[in-house]
């Protein structure tokens, strides 16, 4: 015969991270390039705008979430882009809409000049 031992907290942890709701896994992003900009969506059910660290720097962009539920349990997830080198980074906009991030990445227009190359 046997028996299984079943300590009551590992359990419930256990329970915990088996049964978690969608917000605490690590959401798919889809981008999709429109014309001049980028266009990033990201699932983020029942979290805000003030929920979210969004940051660039040296050429990555930044997703970041952390929320400590209790002290077993941390709620986190990071998400890490690469930019291309022709978007302005000054001009990126973001929102935070009915469970859905929604982020602007603007193209660098550059302006397209006719130049007259001499031949040697």
């Amino acid at each position: 015969m046997i028996t299984l031992f079943k300590d009551p907290i590992f359990s419930n942890t256990l329970d915990r991270v088996f049964d978690l709701p969608s917000r605490f896994l690590i959401p798919e992003s889809r981008i999709k390039k429109d014309g001049e900009t980028y266009l990033l969506t990201m699932p983020v059910p029942g979290l805000t705008k003030d929920d979210l660290k969004i940051s660039i720097k040296d050429g990555t962009l930044n997703i970041r979430y952390d929320k400590k539920e209790d002290s077993l349990f941390v709620d986190t997830f990071t998400k890490v882009y690469t930019l291309p080198d022709e978007i302005d980074e000054n001009k990126i906009e973001g929102k935070v809409e009915n469970g859905v991030l929604k982020l602007t990445i603007p193209l660098i227009k550059k302006k397209s000049l006719e130049k007259l190359i001499s031949l040697n």
